[in-house]
């Protein structure tokens, strides 16, 4: 996004299409910044891109503090979403990605910060920890899912969409074992067919004991909505989005993993990035076939930044978890500032 464009943004939160920022009781002189999300905050964007708002506002004291409950505020005609700042703290206590790119977006990206706001953003490095392997990996995985679903045309062979599938399904369990305290090779899943004469699917094997029913449940349900995605997938398709869409997959994927390995090499991450080439080029459909499969060389990117990021797991620097002490100093700094 160039400085036209940044202008053109900052006088369309001008129009009147926005002046719920301006007049609902919600919002109104409560918000502490505003940015932009998706493909403008990535450099990605093409003519007809979704201009996706993203902010922070102080929630009120009964929010905070009563019986009221307000989380966010979403105004769909627009794509804006503006999360109370509660909620914004807890997301980022957990490096959730969404959250993790607003806090550094590009300095000419934020089209308003307060000195609430201000300070916020002075602080974003403590929420940079070793949780954004499995957070930032976690949205790579899901990107990955999709990605294989998409792929598994209905004039594959049976059995090969359901080995697309039990690669979607194995991708999904690689969190287990620290997400569930799960021991090694516990769960493995595979395909075959389950009696004589029955077609092929998913099979999986359990070899724990004494196990939680509650994280068991969590673990099949991760597992089972893999299947799920997959049915709604194949049941809404409509080929020439589908070939948008995929394109579009492949390139959140490849930009997920270089915003992880980032982090964790760097301990710091640029929502904006210095990879647009190659990320438009795959959003531009030249890592596919003529025939729509997807080139060699794309796997061979994947499997390099999924390699490194796996090193980078053990290699990082960055503490596992954020620092409940300087988080509570900053949450209780930032309301007192902001209820003055």
């Amino acid at each position: 996004m160039d400085e036209g464009d940044f202008m053109d943004i900052k006088s369309i939160l001008e129009s009147k299409e926005y002046d719920f920022l301006r007049s609902n009781s919600l919002l109104k002189g409560r918000i502490l910044f505003l940015t932009v999300g998706g493909s403008y905050a990535y450099g990605t964007n093409i003519l007809g891109s979704d201009l996706d708002i993203r902010g922070v506002v102080l929630e009120r004291e009964t929010d905070s503090l009563g019986l009221t409950d307000f989380e966010q505020y979403v105004d769909t005609k627009t794509d804006t979403v503006i999360y109370s700042l509660k909620k914004f703290l807890k997301l980022a206590r957990e490096c959730n990605p969404n959250i993790i790119e607003m806090l550094y977006a590009k300095p000419e990206h934020y089209f308003y910060v307060s000195p609430v706001g201000k300070k916020l953003l002075e602080n974003r490095d403590l929420f940079l920890t070793k949780r954004a392997a499995y957070s930032f990996g976690g949205y790579a995985n899901a990107q990955l899912n999709r990605l294989e679903n998409a792929l598994a045309r209905d004039t594959i062979p049976h059995y090969d969409t359901m080995v697309h599938i039990n690669r979607s399904v194995i991708n999904a369990a690689k969190s287990f074992e620290t997400k569930y305290k799960l021991p090694p090779d516990a769960i493995k899943t595979y395909v075959g067919a389950w009696q004589a004469g029955d077609k092929e699917e998913i099979l999986v094997d359990f070899r724990i004991e004494s196990y939680p029913l509650a994280k068991l449940r969590g673990m099949i349900e991760e597992m089972t909505n893999v299947l799920r995605d997959y049915n709604n997938t194949v049941s809404h398709r409509n080929h020439k989005k589908d070939d948008i869409h995929l394109n579009k997959h492949m390139m959140h994927l490849i930009r997920l993993y270089l915003m992880c390995n980032e982090i964790l090499d760097d301990k710091t991450v640029h929502t904006y990035r210095k990879e647009h080439d190659l990320l438009m080029d795959i959003r531009n459909g030249k890592y596919r076939e003529e025939d729509g499969r997807i080139k060699d060389e794309f796997y061979q990117l994947l499997a390099s930044l999924s390699t490194k990021c796996e090193d980078l797991k053990k290699e990082t620097t960055l503490p596992d978890k954020i620092d409940d002490n300087k988080f509570n100093d900053l949450v209780l700094m930032l309301y007192k500032e902001a209820r003055k």
